[in-house]
């Protein structure tokens, strides 16, 4: 998949003020990996990293976990980081996945929660790895394979243009992280489905998190009447008992450590 990332942060910065109202999903995640968290590091980390901290909601729920440990919330759309939670343990920060302003090997945590999937999963997680401290850890979610597969086949015969974006299987996800170098991996996933009235509300809701398609490939129109009037007929066999349209994602978590012995050298990918 090939995205246009000038649009990705143009998408998350309009969509701040609506963000949280909306994002039921990025919310349901982030409980079920704070959950995972908790399971896996119980001693209390001293720098923490939330990436793509969106409007700071983990925030909160960090510091309850560990009160004393320094987070660095940290998005590339200044709106978000503009609704980050004041505290005098959180430092907001505007930067890049990419390029993630922290001095290296600074990290012992490094934490994410939806966000990679926007992203070149294989430049972050080596941007990651640099950031973390040898033995520290990454906890991420991100989307796998068959999100919004619903979605995607009511457009299949309508026309052959993209309109949902397509992500990294997790398998392969954890085989990219292992070649990188990471130890300890695991990769695992599950569904959520959530449910709307109409095939409207869910494209409007997608648009209001600025989660709507942004592949480079996409239609740049807008979808007419006609189009909206067949992707409903589409959506038809799936559609619930109780007449609502279903749209299901597949949640990925992936865990990895980066090695003691780790000295932050340069990793050549074959």
């Amino acid at each position: 998949m090939s995205l246009e990332h000038h649009l990705i942060q143009s998408s998350f910065d309009k969509a701040a003020k609506q963000y949280e109202k909306h994002a039921v999903l990025q919310r349901e995640s982030l409980i079920r990996l704070i959950e995972r968290l908790s399971d896996d590091l119980k001693t209390s980390p001293q720098q923490v990293l939330d990436l793509g901290c969106g409007t700071g909601w983990a925030v909160p729920e960090l510091l309850k976990l560990y009160p004393d440990t320094q987070i660095i919330a940290a998005d590339f759309a200044q709106s978000m980081v503009n609704l980050v939670p004041k505290h005098p343990n959180v430092t907001p920060r505007v930067t890049d996945a990419h390029a993630i302003d922290v001095h290296v090997q600074s990290m012992d945590l490094v934490f994410s929660n939806l966000m990679i999937q926007w992203c070149d999963e294989s430049t972050v997680l080596q941007e990651i790895k640099r950031a973390l401290k040898p033995g520290g850890l990454m906890h991420l979610t991100t989307m796998g394979e068959h999100t919004l597969h619903e979605l995607k086949l009511a457009w299949q015969d309508i026309d052959d243009r993209p309109h949902v974006n397509e992500f990294v299987p997790a398998a392969k996800l954890a085989d990219l992280t292992m070649n990188l170098g990471y130890e300890d991996v695991i990769a695992d996933s599950e569904f959520i489905t959530m449910t709307y009235a109409s095939v409207i509300d869910m494209m409007r809701d997608l648009k209001n998190i600025g989660a709507h398609n942004v592949d480079n490939n996409r239609s740049k129109g807008l979808t007419s009447p006609k189009v909206i009037k067949q992707l409903t007929k589409n959506f038809e066999e799936f559609r619930t008992e109780d007449g609502l349209y279903p749209a299901t994602y597949e949640l990925v978590y992936l865990r990895a450590k980066k090695p003691n012995d780790d000295k932050g050298l340069p990793l050549k990918i074959k």
